[in-house]
Order: C-alpha cells, then sequence, then structure tokens
C-alpha cells in the first residue's frame, strides 16, 4: 500500500493526472495543509476518485480545523495518527 500526501488545493494539470493516474487499488490519500481544502471544493472530484480506484481518504484534523472545515467525506487523524499511518505505508509519495 501506498500512502499519497497531497499539501495543495490544485496542482497543474499535468501534475494532478500524474498523481491521479498513479493510484493504485487499496492506496490511501492523505490530504495535508492547503490539500484539505479538497474536500469542500473539490468534494465530487474526490468521491468519484475514491470510487474509481478503491482508494481509501484522510485529511489532518487540524488542518481541516484552521480552515473552518467539517468535510462530509474522508476519515479525520491526529498528528498521531499521521505519523502511524506514515510509518505503517510501504511507500510514501509527498506530491
Amino acid at each position: 500500500m501506498q500512502l499519497h500526501q497531497i499539501n495543495q488545493s490544485e496542482y497543474p494539470v499535468s501534475l494532478e493526472t500524474l498523481w491521479q493516474n498513479s493510484l493504485q487499488v487499496g492506496d490511501q490519500v492523505m490530504l495535508i495543509e492547503e490539500g484539505v481544502l479538497r474536500l469542500t471544493q473539490d468534494s465530487q472530484a474526490m468521491q468519484t476518485l475514491i470510487k474509481e480506484k478503491n482508494v481509501t481518504l484522510y485529511y489532518l484534523q487540524s488542518d481541516a480545523l484552521a480552515y473552518g472545515l467539517s468535510p462530509s467525506i474522508g476519515t479525520p487523524l491526529s498528528d498521531a495518527e499521521w505519523v502511524t499511518l506514515t510509518f505503517q505505508a510501504e511507500k510514501n509519495i509527498s506530491w
């Protein structure tokens, strides 16, 4: 299982396509920093990605709170849980 860490609300089209196409069944996506904005700005696209790629979506709870978000998708993680998730992954990819 790979952990893809997304820290931007959007990337240039080529990079956006690259990270999404690199997802494999069972991978995990972690939204951090500005990336948590995807939970509201791009929630439909994120839901589609979860279903089509069969991945698990997480987000850093402290970042969501900092942006005043109450996401309806994804699983919130504390900083400690994020560290644990990172160590459990076979590979970590930061985009």
